[in-house]
């Protein structure tokens, strides 16, 4: 296997194609990129802007330029040495009528060839929740009727451009009235149960293939849409049944991803299921088209670590693999897992370490704050189980009620209760138990949840063990299925739970320090310094040395650079505190105009200056231009925050009336009018830029030499300042690194020096440096003196040589006015102690061309001398 140097992550879609990738490779190139990281390229529901929408897995979107364009891109790629890894979804599909196989399946029901590709519960009609009110209402407003489709020649019930399949089995109930087209149309379908589904679609066709026979038949399905009794008797007559997307939380009947309903599970434990969804993608690999592959949502999947095994059969030992998984805390990657490592959200986590105020006294330390998080996280988890996820509940439920107790009347809500108490009491993402039964980790994951559950919900003791010993029990029983099929869902779940109450509901509603509310991140993180980042990455390099380093990513609620600017918070909190009173004031007026009852309370008004903190420009605002599209960035930003928040407004429910306020309010306070606020914050924020460019440095730096492989996200190689998606998804235009970094570095020079210096670190990551940084142990270097806390050094080594990783970290109120530096007296007194075991040689500080002669202690204030960030290598 040629496991990748660094990776580069393209957003497909929104501009980008494979025409425009292809001219993107000299900037890979020339950056030091060894892998293109493509997002999703399969064809997706028409103008989906980020793939994951998928209708067609075995074939290449037409919209990027097909498989043609596609195999232009891998022959270009190859072309210059340059691999590709891609990113795949086996997790879920579009429920969108342009996906064929979701189409057969609302046409043919049980019958059509694709009924089991899909995690559908077919005890009931199925789910498409897809109106805008109930269905009565849109047949009384005229938005449903009978219609003929031309497109997929059949039957159907249009609303307004969607047309649903009607079962054939149905056709005989429309009256033909003396309609000749509908007479042998019926017939047709009377007989479709002998026929292929292409033949049957043929012959219907050939009914309507004069247009003024159309237009009769036209005529007599808009009549009989006017008998609204009939046309819901038609309805009622479907394997399925539409209703408003508001009615089906409560009733959906299939596997959703998360609480999207227009994605639907996907089973590909199923053998064939499997080999149709990732026919092409192995094609793609077993042709040398694709070098790696990326594993989308590996927790919604019923068995990950069986699919793996099968992945990596189909696929060979030369692929490089890899899953996105959210790891907790002290939680490892399962060892029997066929991968070479996670998508890097654990980097991000371990980078908070490095860059947050770690004192005993920090305001981020204190118990209260942690308790405080421990109660709302579970109050967030009960909340989404009681209504987002309320159909997923009821399933499992109804699942547990037949093995839990005696049948008692409110059993029913015990076994509920014991459900959602055990989910919200689960410290990691999801267990693995598999049919043979719990292991020690998942044995002790189940013990933990079932004395939180039982110590919140004491009346349902019974259920909740009865509920835990089908966990984790093998399936060995009479009702072994039922407990396999209960323990499946309770694990597909839970992911999605953790994830909407954690990363899309609590992380918006906590807005002291934004910089530790990251995908990945524990909601009950404290700072552990550098001690504590040092440990993570000495395990990194034994656990995980292939798996990839992120930064951003296109989930990531705010760019990299923007959480190195947030991290600066935890230094100065009086600082900030005392800016967030005075901006409260300033904009009192502004809030006095609100609605009553309307204006943003204290947590909402800090978690959006903190927002725009993160966003804020380096320079100074410019023309009005500038301020308008940071305006219009914020509220679209406001509007998302808020409805995840899910406290007076939300997706499900929104609050215009609110929405309105905040916007509002966000309109005033970035009005160019507003010029002593603008003005203060502007003063205010500078000491904290300046300190977040320094963060963004070290943090770079830490990248592409610790271990892990570097994965650079779209435009990232300058600056990243975005929200959260779909601000992150914005273009980017690429530029031609320096040949060397700039002398005397200003503020204004950040990008140009963040683009050299990820160059010339990736560069030597691929030459000499492969083998040292690639694999080479992780030593800790101690940093000795006044400024000790100040500053964080380890040192990569292999018997070709070492590379020593020096980096700045609480910087705020030591970056001179204006200069990309640190005052030098900060580093008085303080120095980096050589490793004992580690041979004295010259060393080049690859950054500047320094030469450093060695010794047992070296001053950090030569080492940062000339550039805020070191890397010495031997000269």
């Amino acid at each position: 296997m040629h496991l990748p140097d660094a990776t580069y992550r393209l957003q497909f879609r929104n501009g980008m194609d494979f025409a425009k990738a292809v001219e993107l490779i000299p900037h890979f190139v020339g950056l030091g990129i060894s892998h293109l990281y493509a997002s999703p390229l399969f064809t997706a529901v028409r103008g989906s802007a980020h793939g994951y929408d998928i209708v067609d897995y075995n074939e290449i979107d037409p919209a990027l330029g097909g498989y043609d364009g596609f195999v232009r891109l891998a022959h270009a790629l190859k072309a210059e040495g340059l691999g590709l890894v891609l990113d795949i979804v086996p997790n879920h599909m579009a429920a969108h009528l342009e996906n064929d196989w979701w189409h057969s399946v609302i046409e043919w029901g049980r019958l059509s060839g694709f009924a089991d590709y899909f995690d559908i519960d077919w005890r009931e009609p199925l789910t498409l929740p897809f109106l805008g009110k109930s269905f009565e209402e849109e047949v009384a407003a005229g938005n449903l009727r009978l219609a003929y489709d031309h497109e997929h020649r059949c039957l159907a019930l249009r609303y307004y451009e969607a047309l649903y399949p009607l079962n054939p089995t149905s056709y005989a109930a429309i009256p033909g009235n003396g309609n000749a087209a509908l007479e042998r149309i019926a017939a047709v379908a009377g007989t479709a149960e002998r026929k292929t589904a292409a033949q049957f679609h043929a012959e219907i066709a050939s009914v309507v293939a004069t247009p003024s026979i159309a237009a009769e038949l036209d005529q007599c399905l808009a009549r009989f849409s006017a008998d609204t009794l009939q046309f819901d008797r038609l309805h009622r007559m479907q394997s399925w049944r539409l209703m408003s997307w508001q009615t089906a939380r409560d009733k959906l009947s299939y596997r959703r991803f998360f609480e999207v309903a227009g994605l639907i599970g996907m089973r590909v434990e199923d053998e064939a299921v499997f080999t149709e969804t990732h026919r092409l993608a192995l094609a793609l690999v077993r042709e040398g088209l694709i070098d790696g592959l990326r594993i989308d949502h590996i927790d919604g999947l019923a068995d990950p670590k069986g699919y793996l095994d099968r992945l990596r059969r189909e696929a060979g030992d030369g692929t490089y693999i890899i899953v996105e998984k959210i790891l907790g805390e002290n939680e490892t990657l399962p060892e029997d897992w066929a991968v070479e490592g996670a998508t890097g959200y654990e980097f991000i986590s371990a980078l908070a370490d490095l860059l947050s105020d770690d004192t005993p006294s920090s305001w981020l330390s204190g118990e209260e704050r942690r308790s405080a998080a421990e109660e709302a996280v579970t109050g967030c988890k009960l909340q989404v189980l009681g209504r987002n996820f309320n159909t997923e509940v009821r399933r499992l439920t109804g699942l547990a009620a037949r093995f839990t107790g005696d049948g008692a009347p409110d059993q029913h809500v015990r076994t509920g209760e014991a459900i959602r108490q055990l989910m919200a009491a689960l410290p990691v993402y999801r267990t693995y138990v598999g049919d043979q039964g719990a292991g020690a980790r998942d044995s002790r994951i189940l013990d933990g949840i079932a004395a939180k559950a039982a110590a919140r919900a004491p009346g349902a003791g019974a259920e909740i063990a009865a509920i835990v010993s089908a966990l984790r029990a093998p399936v060995d029983s009479a009702d072994g299925k039922l407990r396999s099929e209960f323990r499946t869902r309770f694990q597909q779940l839970s992911g999605a739970v953790m994830a909407k109450a954690v990363e899309d509901t609590f992380f918006y509603r906590r807005g002291d320090y934004l910089a530790a509310n990251e995908v990945g991140a524990s909601p009950f993180w404290t700072p552990g310094g550098v001690g504590r980042f040092h440990a993570m990455m000495q395990d990194r390099a034994s656990q995980m040395p292939h798996g990839l380093s992120a930064t951003s990513t296109h989930d990531t609620k705010r760019g990299e650079d923007a959480r190195a600017r947030l991290h600066v918070v935890s230094e100065a909190p009086d600082v900030w505190a005392a800016a967030v009173d005075r901006w409260h004031g300033m904009n009192a007026e502004s809030m006095g105009r609100l609605p009553a009852g309307e204006k943003p309370d204290a947590p909402v008004e800090q978690f959006l200056y903190q927002s725009l903190l993160g966003v804020w420009p380096i320079a100074p605002l410019g023309d009005e231009d500038d301020l308008i599209s940071l305006h219009e960035r914020m509220v679209d930003f406001a509007v998302k925050a808020l409805r995840e928040a899910k406290l007076r407004t939300s997706w499900d429910d929104p609050n215009e009336r609110y929405e309105a306020a905040i916007k509002a309010f966000l309109g005033d306070l970035l009005d160019r009018h507003n010029r002593s606020f603008l003005g203060d914050f502007e003063k205010t924020a500078g000491p904290f830029i300046h300190a977040g460019l320094i963060n963004s440095l070290s943090q770079a730096l830490v990248k592409l030499t610790a271990p892990g492989i570097p994965d650079i996200y779209q435009g990232s190689e300058r600056i990243d300042l975005s929200l959260v998606d779909p601000d992150n998804r914005r273009g980017f235009s690429p530029r031609g690194s320096l040949s060397q970094l700039p002398q005397a570095p200003t503020i204004g020079d950040f990008e140009d020096c963040k683009q050299r210096l990820i160059s010339i670190g990736l560069n030597y990551r691929r030459g000499r440096g492969a083998d040292c940084l690639a694999g080479g142990e992780y030593r800790a270097v101690r940093v000795e003196g006044p400024g000790a806390r100040h500053a964080a050094a380890f040192m990569r080594r292999s018997r070709d040589g070492f590379a020593l990783t020096v980096v700045p970290r609480l910087v705020f109120g030591q970056t001179p006015d204006g200069r990309l530096s640190i005052r030098p007296e900060l580093w008085r007194n303080t120095f980096l102690a050589w490793p004992e075991d580690c041979q004295f040689k010259p060393m080049c500080n690859l950054l500047t061309g320094g030469v450093t002669e060695p010794r047992p202690l070296l001053a950090v204030a030569d080492v940062l001398r000339d550039f805020p960030v070191a890397l010495l290598v031997e000269a």
